[in-house]
């Protein structure tokens, strides 16, 4: 539905007369022409009620769009804050539910977060307590016979008791060894995120946890190669699938907030470009008889907008 609202900017002329009938008839009688009676004051009222077409908008020239908002600017405040550009154009409900989706999002995406990290702290802590890698490095040296050099002061923390570099390079022979002996890993770390991921994922490091007491290197490969690890191992190894589920979570939900932004910035985009081409100005000059003889020409504005 077109609407169209016109209003009068001024009124900047104003003239008043005695309209003879004379003039009026012999206006009539000469097939329209304009005869001139040399009376300034009459000749323009004569002009004027010739051409009625003033009084009509739609005679009055081409309408000029007229760019309201700033496609540009919209998107890029929406970009920012999903929302803005909603607001910038004046669509309030669109506005508010982009900006809601934003809210909702990120308080989401901050409470899983905070939970995996929770939750990460728990498993660290557990590990810490439960799994050695001393007594990993002892049960190598029973299992596979090797003699990896162990601190025997045990005031130091169990990871200052180990030369790593020695521990990985007895890692990677059991790895060359034939038949197969299940070693597919060098022990990252203490502290790395990758020790902490490999000593409850894979069955080559259950040796280490404190009740493994009886894991031999054939558990390694048992159960089809998912080893035959003991319960402190398989609950680590729940700790951490709760930990990462927070995460991945809060991953998912990061996703969703970039597609807030870039949904919202197109959005906003868009419907300001459509506001823009629903809005027209069209200016004339509209002549209006006051009283009597005296008519009066008002610069009018006009702007159409559909609905």
């Amino acid at each position: 539905m077109k609407q169209t609202i016109c209003t009068a900017l001024a009124a900047v002329l104003f003239f008043s007369g005695s309209m003879q009938s004379q003039y009026l008839n012999t206006f009539a009688d000469s097939g329209n022409k304009t005869i001139l009676t040399g009376s300034l004051q009459h000749d323009f009222i004569l002009q004027a009620s010739r051409r009625a077409e003033w009084n009509d908008p739609e005679n009055s020239g081409p309408a000029s769009a007229v760019n309201k908002y700033s496609p540009l600017a919209a998107g890029l405040f929406s970009a920012v804050i999903p929302g803005a550009g909603q607001f910038y154009t004046k669509s309030y409900w669109q506005s508010a539910a982009f900006f809601g989706a934003e809210v909702i999002t990120w308080i989401l995406y901050v409470s899983n977060e905070h939970k995996g990290d929770d939750r990460t702290n728990l498993f660290q802590q557990f590990a810490n307590d439960h799994w050695s890698v001393v007594q990993y490095a002892g049960w190598i040296n029973a299992n596979f016979g090797m003699s990896i050099n162990i601190n025997p002061d045990q005031n130091l923390k169990p990871w200052n008791r180990i030369h790593w570099d020695e521990l990985n390079t007895v890692e990677e022979q059991i790895a060359q060894m034939s038949p197969p002996t299940g070693f597919t890993h060098k022990l990252a770390p203490y502290n790395d995120q990758q020790y902490y991921e490999m000593i409850g994922k894979y069955s080559q490091f259950g040796g280490g946890w404190d009740d493994a007491g009886g894991y031999t290197r054939a558990d390694i490969l048992a159960n089809e190669g998912i080893g035959n690890v003991s319960p402190k191992f398989l609950s680590y190894s729940r700790m951490r699938g709760d930990a990462n589920k927070y995460y991945n979570i809060a991953t998912t939900i990061s996703y969703l907030i970039v597609a807030n932004h870039v949904f919202s910035a197109l959005e906003a985009a868009l419907n300001a470009s459509k506001i823009n081409h629903r809005i027209q100005l069209q200016g004339h000059i509209q002549s209006r008889r006051v009283y009597g003889n005296m008519v009066e020409f008002v610069p009018t504005l006009c702007a159409s907008y559909e609905l």
